[in-house]
């Protein structure tokens, strides 16, 4: 086969290409007429990273990556001033607003949940939300931990005046 190093070299290409998290598009000219070759890799939902979102990002907007569950006795006050309580189908997010209500769906099984985002994290690299173990029940994902997920943005919420004062005082 005379284009086989040709070929090697192109699977070589994407794979690491495929690797990175992008798509690799190239021509083949070793031919009396030339060939175009398009590769199309999907993303890699273990390497997602949540980006940045304005500070009122449009309604069913959606976000793809990794979601971890967090909970535990040292965990007393939500970052907006709320007391934590591992029995509510809550979350953490870097970027989105409080009290926005996001559906959480488990790409795996395809469970989802919607959770309001009343405190910040994750700060593992690679993860764009942290649920209560509650909502990780509700997504069957608290076994493993983890789980690919998208997310999509249902409603915003005003915080109460309230939530507000706890949040200033601390």
């Amino acid at each position: 086969m005379p284009h086989k190093p040709v070929v090697a070299g192109l699977v070589f290409g994407c794979s690491l290409v495929a690797a990175l998290g992008g798509s690799a598009t190239g021509v083949l000219n070793t031919a009396p007429h030339a060939t175009s070759v398009t590769v199309v890799l999907p993303p890699d939902p273990q390497r997602a990273v949540a980006k940045v979102l304005p500070s009122r990002p449009k309604h069913g907007k959606v976000l793809r990556g990794v979601a971890s569950w967090y909970g535990g006795p040292v965990f007393h006050v939500t970052a907006n001033g709320e007391r934590f309580r591992p029995n509510t189908l809550a979350a953490a997010s870097r970027t989105l607003p409080f009290n926005t209500h996001v559906r959480v769906t488990n790409l795996r099984n395809g469970r989802s949940v919607v959770v309001r985002i009343n405190d910040r994290g994750p700060y593992v690299r690679g993860r764009v939300i942290d649920l209560t173990p509650k909502a990780a029940a509700r997504l069957h994902m608290k076994h493993n931990g983890i789980a690919p997920v998208y997310i999509e943005i249902v409603r915003y919420e005003t915080p109460s005046a309230a939530v507000n004062a706890v949040a200033v005082a601390h």
